[in-house]
């Protein structure tokens, strides 16, 4: 009987361990879920996209629940949109797009969509579409602050709000660079006697700004340019060594858009007028993100403010990229 009474006990002991064995194991199914983030964007070859891209992993790295897989567009919408569709077959939770030309893409966004994923637009949006929120700055209201800043500076210049300008927009078709630009030119409306003698794209890129403002000078001589307002940062530094090369740097004020570090310098050295602030919004898209994919509201336009940089406040100031 003490033989069996002892089975009995070890074999209640071993369910009870075999039990708590089970219990421990169930818990292990309870961590939290994971989450994929798509990130869409139009390119690598701008610092930029390049900062935003790492802000973004940054923030994510710090959530062991959450990974992030990032396409990069090359600068093509066809293949940024292939890029979100490989997003789309491997599944996701949430996309993030820094966008580029708005054909093509708003039709891929909609089916996106259509299938039940919430996107956003986080450094450049496109209107029109149903994303969830635009986190960046106001495009349209940077052209209207360049184009009071041209006439400012014009005025003090030749006495009275007149000149010739050049424009450097960046893509064609996209938006960022059609409000940057139509909003100054909203603002020069106003102004006859200021005349916008070339507008020319320089695709947002260095190289192509350079080759262009090559062109302009060639075409305008000296003393018949008397501003330059290239859109965005890369195409500033390009127009500066343009002029640069043609003996003409200092003849006409430049402007730029951006205020990454190399501008910054260039304000230092007297190259550049002034830059706007321009953040690539990585972290501040990616806590919108977490937002959304936890339910939370948030506003439909998250405006990150900027500033203009010129040479009195330069040295206090800290660049966007």
């Amino acid at each position: 009987m003490k033989k069996i009474i002892s089975i009995l006990l070890m074999c209640v002991l071993i369910l009870s361990m075999v039990g708590c064995g089970g219990s421990q194991d169930s818990s292990s199914d309870t961590e939290e879920e994971q989450i994929v983030i798509g990130l869409s964007q139009e390119g690598l070859d701008h610092p930029f996209m390049v900062t935003q891209r790492e802000q973004i992993m940054d923030a994510a790295s710090k959530y062991p629940n959450v990974s992030v897989i990032a396409t990069d567009g090359q600068n093509s919408v066809v293949k940024q949109v292939a890029g979100i569709e490989d997003m789309l077959s491997q599944g996701i939770d949430l996309l993030m797009v820094q966008a580029s030309k708005a054909e093509g893409l708003k039709q891929k966004l909609t089916e996106v969509h259509e299938q039940g994923i919430p996107f956003m637009f986080v450094g450049k949006p496109i209107s029109g579409t149903e994303a969830v929120t635009m986190v960046s700055m106001d495009n349209l209201d940077l052209g209207h602050t360049i184009g009071e800043y041209i006439v400012e500076v014009l005025t003090d210049r030749n006495g009275a709000p007149k000149g010739n300008i050049v424009m450097l927009e960046g893509i064609p078709g996209d938006q960022t660079s059609e409000d940057r630009i139509g909003g100054a030119k909203e603002i020069l409306a106003d102004y006859p006697d200021i005349k916008i003698i070339a507008q020319v794209a320089g695709e947002y890129r260095r190289p192509e700004a350079f080759n262009v403002m090559q062109d302009i000078l060639q075409a305008n001589p000296e003393g018949t340019i008397d501003f330059v307002y290239a859109c965005n940062g890369e195409m500033a530094l390009g127009v500066i060594q343009a002029l640069k090369d043609a003996g003409r740097l200092g003849e006409m004020p430049v402007v730029g858009l951006d205020g990454q570090k190399e501008e910054l310098d260039a304000i230092k050295a007297g190259e550049l007028m002034a830059t706007w602030l321009y953040k690539p919004a990585g972290y501040e898209g990616f806590d919108a993100a977490m937002k959304i994919l936890n339910g939370e509201e948030v506003e439909e336009f998250i405006i990150i403010p900027g500033q203009r940089i010129d040479a009195e406040n330069v040295d206090v100031s800290e660049p966007a990229f």
